[in-house]
């Protein structure tokens, strides 16, 4: 008996994953008594005597017109979430609820994923196309894309945005908008010129609108056929945006916001000839002498900005011989002043070398596409810290 009975509880699980339509595995027995056959309740207890459940049975007929016994109906449990397939409208079972995208939850429309992932359609694909991708990314293309925040419209001067409308401002003290002259700073609402011999400010693209200091000169303006720099002088060299020009570490290439910063370049009528003159005027040639060197160099060797040009990086060099030599226009950027350099002689503009975050600089043909830089005075003294410090710039 022991046999039998463990044969007929492996029958039974067997039978919980059938189809809705699985055949018994055994002929219908015809149990006729009193002139009348019961074929079905014949089949309930060749059920019973087989270990299998007794209720859902009908008969059917094989081919050659045998009864058989069927059981029609099978119960089976979700272990987990049931729902209908969003698309197919097929009744499925999630295991992981946290898995479930719902769509229409009243009516339990939903796709079914692993968990901390949800489905996506393809961004105007039809229905059907699209797949599960980890929360915060979407299908496009077959591939997950990380979602990217909504686009807003930048709000006109003097309205901000507000639940994804621009509404008026309404400050309660404005601020002027004041712009000072060269040679003065704004100071409890009144352009004050500088005192001393020191001329010092905050030129940090802001034109003047920023409280006076003591860390930094603005910088230096052409007039007329002057540029506005003197030979024998020292400037720290900006951009537009108020990065400096640095240089690499681990290199010698010069370039936006290198590595080391606050370099003062000091302007040399040649190789030859770094003392102190007078103003630089448009059309005359000048080089620009590194003062600090490499940082590995324990004698503060002073070298050059090279003469590279056609996108050759421009580098430190100590080899007169491949010293830059520029003129300049005084321009204006970012609200500054500042020069636009060529190359001398017949050089083109002074240009970014690549399109790439901390671009280097080069000499390219046409002299109208360049970088324009801003000039700022500092001392050429390079045991003053800070260099700006009680300083004589006459």
């Amino acid at each position: 008996m022991r046999p039998l009975f463990i044969t007929a509880l492996a029958l039974l699980q067997a039978c919980v994953v059938l189809s809705q339509h699985t055949e018994a595995h055994f002929q219908a027995p015809a149990n006729c008594g009193g002139g009348a056959c019961n074929t079905v309740s014949s089949c309930e207890e060749h059920a019973r005597k087989a270990g299998l459940p007794t209720d859902g049975w009908e008969i059917v007929h094989d081919s050659d017109g045998q009864p058989k016994c069927r059981r029609t109906a099978v119960q089976e449990l979700c272990y987990g979430t049931e729902y209908f397939d969003a698309d197919t409208k097929e009744k499925k079972c999630c295991r992981d609820v946290s898995g479930l995208t719902w769509f229409n939850k009243p009516a339990q429309l939903a796709k079914c994923c692993a968990k901390d992932h949800v489905w996506t359609y393809e961004k105007g694909g039809s229905s059907g196309h699209g797949g599960c991708c980890p929360v915060g990314f979407h299908m496009n293309n077959a591939v997950c894309t990380r979602n990217t925040p909504p686009h807003h419209t930048p709000c006109p001067t003097g309205t901000h945005l507000v639940d994804g409308h621009c509404v008026p401002s309404h400050p309660v003290h404005p601020i002027p908008d004041i712009r000072c002259p060269t040679g003065s700073s704004l100071v409890d609402g009144q352009c004050v010129p500088f005192h001393g011999s020191c001329h010092q400010g905050c030129g940090n693209g802001h034109g003047g609108v920023d409280p006076s200091c003591t860390c930094a000169n603005p910088p230096v303006c052409g007039h007329g056929k002057y540029l506005g720099i003197k030979y024998g002088h020292c400037y720290i060299l900006s951009f537009s945006d108020g990065e400096q020009l640095g240089i690499d570490r681990d290199h010698t290439d010069y370039k936006k916001n290198g590595f080391f910063v606050d370099i003062p370049f000091k302007v040399c009528s040649s190789t030859t000839d770094c003392s102190r003159g007078k103003e630089v005027e448009m059309g005359e040639a000048f080089s620009l002498q590194d003062q600090h060197g490499l940082y590995k160099d324990l004698l503060s060797t002073k070298g050059w900005i090279n003469d590279a040009t056609g996108g050759a990086h421009m580098e430190y060099t100590t080899d007169p011989k491949h010293a830059g030599k520029f003129t300049g226009i005084p321009t204006c950027a970012g609200g500054e002043c500042a020069l636009q350099l060529h190359g001398s002689p017949g050089g083109g503009a002074l240009s970014y070398a690549c399109p790439m975050p901390g671009p280097g600089l080069t000499l390219y043909g046409n002299p109208k596409v360049g970088q324009k830089l801003r000039f700022s005075e500092v001392s050429c003294d390079e045991y003053e810290v800070p260099l700006t410090s009680g300083i004589n710039l006459k």
